[in-house]
């Protein structure tokens, strides 16, 4: 393995060659973008919707216990690292990196542009002990942390559920965790950065969603399309009633585009809608 350190895009990290009694075994598997699928059936989607470049993927043994596999995503941006692990969060928060996620002998965690899933085939004694170190081996190979996606400056911090926070680019990681439309009525891409958040509000689920495009052109664009389809009779004020009976408010300032989604009144709506930040995230 080359033993490089900190060099750059596309540079293999240093991973140890042992943790416990858990020895890395000889080699390594590369995959990038278009061979993601050779390796992961499905959910290799995921990481192409958050600008994947490579994985490497490592496995270690240790004699009667189960294996560990190491799966380093290299993503495009800090952005796409933080945004893939936000995608699926169910465990405990554990110190790891950036942001860290322990469930079942599955470590997830981020730094800057890295992203990394240590598994046990199974739970037994020692693996929580093994995975959590060998990650935070990992981690310590990657000396430099990235700020958080900025976009999420712009989000209420009021009565925000945090573990809701989700940053994403395509529409299939949004209908994931919340369902807009079947076809893509905000005009997304790879090159648009997207943030949601639930806010528990009168036994209602309100969503706050901020959209940051490329250019003010096509965040007006996104804003007719999303208005024709979503806000219909409502675009003029920017405010509907939906079919639910509650409220969806949204405004465009610059290339930011934010929408407030099934608030229980229309006043909430536009009181939650107002506190969003735009100001604050429209370079």
């Amino acid at each position: 393995m080359r033993r490089t350190g900190w060099l750059g895009q596309g540079v293999e990290l240093p991973v140890p060659p042992s943790v416990d009694a858990w020895q890395r075994e000889e080699g390594v598997q590369t995959y990038d973008a278009d061979t993601i699928f050779d390796y992961i059936d499905g959910i290799g989607e995921v990481y192409r919707a958050y600008n994947m470049r490579r994985v490497w993927v490592y496995r270690y043994r240790r004699e009667g216990y189960p294996f560990l596999t190491v799966d380093l995503f290299e993503m495009g941006t800090p952005e796409d690292a933080y945004g893939v692990f936000t995608f699926e969060r169910d465990g405990e928060e554990v110190g790891v990196g950036q942001g860290s996620d322990y469930a079942a002998g599955m470590l997830r965690f981020w730094k800057e542009r890295y992203f990394v899933v240590i598994t046990a085939e199974q739970e037994a004694e020692g693996v929580r002990q093994a995975v959590l170190r060998l990650g935070r081996a990992i981690a310590r190979a990657i000396p430099r942390p990235a700020p958080l996606p900025s976009l999420l400056q712009a989000l209420p911090p009021a009565g925000r559920h945090e573990e809701s926070l989700l940053f994403f680019r395509h529409p299939m990681i949004l209908n994931r965790h919340f369902f807009v439309a079947e076809r893509d009525i905000l005009n997304l891409s790879l090159q648009v950065e997207g943030v949601l958040a639930v806010y528990p509000m009168d036994r209602a689920k309100v969503r706050v969603m901020v959209l940051r495009y490329p250019s003010e052109g096509e965040a007006l664009a996104a804003w007719h399309t999303f208005g024709r389809a979503y806000l219909r009779e409502g675009r003029q004020e920017g405010i509907v009633r939906t079919e639910n009976r509650r409220w969806t408010a949204a405004r465009r300032l610059g290339r930011v585009l934010a929408v407030v989604f099934d608030a229980p009144s229309r006043q909430r709506a536009e009181e939650l809608l107002r506190s969003v930040r735009i100001q604050e995230v429209r370079p």
